[in-house]
């Protein structure tokens, strides 16, 4: 599994059209506003590209590699400051008017936390965890390449991004934080915490 989310640069070098996002991102941020289709398309151009193959990974695979904890980072709540991106405190930063044009409606925060940035971060800028991986927790959801159901209308998102607090708005208690928390979507959906990883397929498999 590749070791952070695929960021802005990396998908803009495949030749496919990026949706940019009203807030600001750099080319290390992660890619956002990525439907499956398009994760799929850049995983197949990879592949030619490198010669081996590459793929978004399984949500059984997602599942070990986010690690034994309740929440990405842990157990513990709160989360401890830096952890990863959720939404923290820095947020009030913003205007209204700014607040009103960038963010979700409703959105709250973390009470006490902190994670130095107010929309995404780059790649790669908060701890990994047991197993070297980046941002499985915050900064943005990603797709897998299951069906979420029988019904095959949507495909499974996992993890949390940057606007997650796990309040009310989005679910039940700290429950959107947790670990196990599954999202579904229509394959050609996308919006600003959208992301995606891949995963290489060993040789011989």
């Amino acid at each position: 599994m590749c070791t952070t989310d695929t960021t802005v640069a990396q998908f803009k070098a495949s030749g496919l059209a990026y949706r940019p996002e009203a807030m600001p991102q750099e080319p290390t941020h992660p890619a956002v506003n990525v439907t499956w289709e398009e994760a799929h398309s850049f995983c197949k151009w990879l592949s030619k590209k490198e010669g081996r193959t590459y793929r978004l990974p399984t949500e059984a695979e997602w599942s070990r590699a986010v690690g034994g904890g309740k929440y990405p980072w842990g157990n513990q709540w709160p989360p401890p400051n830096n952890c990863g991106n959720y939404a923290g405190q820095e947020m009030r930063l913003l205007s209204q008017s700014e607040a009103e044009r960038l963010l979700p409606r409703g959105l709250t925060l973390i009470r006490g936390f902190s994670d130095r940035h107010i929309f995404t971060s780059p790649v790669g800028s908060y701890p990994p965890n047991e197993f070297g991986l980046y941002d499985m927790g915050g900064n943005v959801m990603q797709w897998c390449e299951d069906w979420y159901d029988d019904s095959h209308m949507d495909k499974v998102l996992r993890g949390s991004s940057w606007i997650d607090s796990g309040t009310p708005w989005r679910g039940s208690g700290h429950v959107f934080l947790e670990s196990t928390h599954r999202s579904k979507f229509g394959p050609t959906d996308f919006l600003g915490y959208y992301g995606f990883r891949c995963v290489v397929v060993a040789s011989g498999h």
